[in-house]
């Protein structure tokens, strides 16, 4: 340091010292110490700009009495802030129960609002299949897995919730999968897919719902700041959910409103996928065990709902698919004379999913079972009323399990043990004996997916299957299913009379006269 006088500009002497910085000691510490100031300036200009949003979200989480789980999550694509929550508070008992209001779409179901310590509650959540139409949830695989459960182990008391809902898709199940998580489970078993192509919704200003974007959306959701701003002043074409389903095939000119959309079909493809990996994320943030399964159909003996040929087909094309097409129906025509026809159908338009049918059924019925698969899938798949879940839709359960390390009850591979002749055989087709209608799993097929579920909490360490309790499963079974009696198989088949009428006239448009015979609706199953 260096010290000497200076004359400043008033003619005064002064004494200024000059630094001087020796670079080979590495003598830096004043430039270090402004660098070091000038960052904790910045840090705290950081601070301070995010304080305010800090401060909003502390504030907001305060006053908003929806927390994390009760919240609504924003969706791109339907606006849920109409949806009420499932189950209502019964201050004289202290039950949470189903109101009456939701008996047109649920079930009665309850459980104590207090739980006690030897209590395992699990909820099933899922659209008519986990209520057990065209019957009840006595009959359904909750029912089952509930006396499996209890009969394994008679010193816990096993609740079993069954929450499934009339025509409820994946996005209306996500806001009550967030509800459930309040009331304590332990586990959470899902089985959803078949209704997603419902309600009518729009899709206008969703271009992408990758992964990068769905776990953006999630993770903001997380925010009580985000879901303020989205309620309050974001403004979008989302579709205004009611307060229940409006289907369209409960509408007189229901069926005509399907047509051959592509488009449309793989934007609710991806919106179940989106849903999906949301309320997975949930219950994994809770902390409970969740197990999904498979949505499974019947290929062979259901039709497509509606079959419609491709719009941009020349008129000289058109012609030749329709004399085609009406040969391929003509029961009087030989088989090969049929199947030939109906493939020509499909060179000419290779998603008429009415052709894919008809070839698939065809093939089947000449014991080709690997050639007829492919088709009776396609059919499945490109039918423009789409009633039963997509191949895509399955994939994205199975990837999503597999990707979560999430428990999976294949129920389509459970429902597939006998080949297209009888045989005890499985052919990767599931059996349309287990089913009553397109979607809906017979009796028996509902006892297979509890007894599967079951294992998988065998597995969790839930109770131990020996030989004693199947004993006792079984006497509990054969005991629940006399004390239903025969009304009650009576109002089964009623219903599924309504089912049938909902979806008419598909099997005389293709002409299939040997559909396989399935169980009858009044039938009175035995226990397995």
């Amino acid at each position: 340091m260096l010290i000497q006088g200076n004359t400043n500009l008033y003619g005064e002497n002064v004494l200024t010292a000059e630094v001087t910085i020796d670079a080979k000691s590495g003598n830096g510490s004043v430039s270090t110490t402004r660098r070091r100031r000038r960052w904790l300036w910045r840090g705290l200009a950081l601070l301070l700009a995010c304080f305010p949003f800090a401060l909003l979200e502390i504030s907001l989480r305060v006053i908003d009495s929806r927390d994390g789980d009760q919240a609504i999550d924003y969706d791109p694509v339907v606006d849920l802030h109409q949806l009420k929550p499932l189950f209502n508070l019964d201050p004289r008992t202290n039950l949470y129960q189903i109101p009456d209001s939701r008996r047109n779409f649920f079930q009665p179901a309850s459980f104590p609002a207090q739980k006690e310590s030897s209590t395992k509650r699990i909820f099933v959540l899922g659209g008519s299949t986990v209520q057990g139409r065209p019957y009840a949830p006595q009959t359904a695989f909750s029912s089952w897995l509930q006396l499996r459960l209890q009969a394994a182990d008679s010193k816990i008391t096993f609740e079993v919730v069954n929450c499934g809902g009339v025509s409820y898709a994946s996005y209306r199940l996500s806001r009550i999968l967030r509800e459930v998580l309040r009331y304590q489970p332990d586990a959470i078993v899902l089985y959803t897919g078949h209704n997603e192509f419902l309600e009518d919704r729009s899709y206008a200003e969703v271009h992408d719902l990758s992964a990068p974007r769905a776990w953006i959306s999630r993770a903001g959701a997380r925010l009580h700041t985000v879901r303020w701003l989205q309620r309050a002043f974001v403004t979008s074409q989302r579709t205004l959910l009611p307060m229940e389903v409006d289907a369209r095939l409960d509408h007189a000119d229901g069926l005509q409103q399907y047509h051959r959309d592509l488009a449309w079909r793989d934007q609710i493809q991806q919106h179940f996928d989106w849903t999906l990996r949301r309320m997975v994320d949930a219950a994994s943030r809770a902390g409970v065990p969740l197990i999904l399964c498979t949505p499974a159909s019947d290929l062979v003996g259901t039709p497509p709902i509606k079959s419609e040929m491709l719009s941009t087909l020349g008129d000289a094309q058109a012609q030749e698919f329709t004399e085609n097409w009406q040969r391929a129906r003509d029961p009087d025509l030989d088989l090969r004379q049929r199947l030939d026809s109906a493939r020509r159908c499909l060179v000419i338009d290779n998603q008429h999913c009415g052709a894919h049918f008809v070839v698939g059924r065809l093939l089947l019925e000449q014991g080709k079972v690997s050639a007829a698969k492919p088709h009776l899938i396609a059919a499945r798949d490109f039918d423009v009323c789409p009633l039963r879940a997509t191949t895509a839709m399955i994939d994205s359960v199975k990837m999503i399990c597999q990707q979560n390390d999430i428990r999976l009850v294949d129920t389509i591979t459970l429902l597939d043990q006998r080949s297209h002749d009888g045989r005890r055989v499985p052919d990767q087709i599931a059996d349309p004996e287990f089913f009553i209608d397109h979607v809906h799993p017979t009796i028996a097929g509902h006892q297979i997916i509890g007894t599967a579920l079951a294992e998988h909490f065998q597995r969790l360490g839930w109770i131990k299957n020996t030989v004693e309790a199947t004993a006792r499963y079984e006497s509990l079974a054969q005991k629940h299913l006399n004390s239903l009696g025969e009304s009650y198989y009576a109002r089964g088949t009623q219903r599924l009379e309504g089912l049938r009428r909902w979806t008419t006239g598909r099997v005389g448009e293709l002409g299939i006269d040997s559909l396989p015979e399935t169980q009858n609706a009044n039938e009175r199953p035995d226990v397995p």
